[in-house]
């Protein structure tokens, strides 16, 4: 007896591993023609905080004020305006991954979503609130803006799972 899943979850973020999850799911979900694939791609901001030792480095200069420690002017470029850069980056980082796996999938019945947060738990959140009925990951991913699956994410996903999940080799 063959189990029918309607609800595929895909983790994909263009790695060779998650490439070989999406060859799986296409072959799955071509097989299934009422199968809904989902490809989920999770942004994880991490923001690190450190001090910058600069002893016997020139002071930068800001519009004519030198900074060494002490209190200057705001920089004519404000957080928020570089906002868009950042932000832009990120989409378009997840844009191109989206295109290639939608290139990938052709016909298949599929849909996008970007996700917050730790990778194996925002997976894991996401299945459970579609009722997914398996998610599909590689074996390994890659780290970096467009990383979300590190082996032990993988593994973190087959234990925290609300449904079945298929690991691709």
């Amino acid at each position: 007896m063959s189990k029918q899943f309607r609800k595929i979850i895909l983790a994909y973020d263009g790695s060779e591993g998650s490439d070989k999850a999406l060859q799986l799911a296409a072959s799955l979900a071509k097989d299934q023609q009422q199968t809904q694939l989902t490809v989920v791609n999770v942004y994880d901001e991490k923001i690190e905080t450190r001090r910058v030792d600069l002893a016997g480095e020139t002071p930068l200069s800001l519009q004519g004020y030198m900074i060494e420690g002490m209190p200057t002017p705001p920089a004519a470029l404000g957080f928020n305006q570089t906002e868009p850069s950042t932000q832009a980056l990120i989409t378009n980082s997840v844009d191109q991954i989206f295109f290639e796996a939608q290139r990938q999938l052709g016909s298949v019945n599929t849909s996008f979503q970007v996700l917050e947060g730790d990778p194996a738990d925002s997976i894991c959140a996401y299945a459970d609130e579609v009722n997914a009925n398996l998610i599909i990951v590689g074996s390994s991913g890659k780290g970096g803006i467009k990383g979300f699956l590190l082996g032990n994410n993988t593994e973190k996903v087959a234990r925290l799972a609300p449904c079945h999940v298929l690991i691709a080799k």
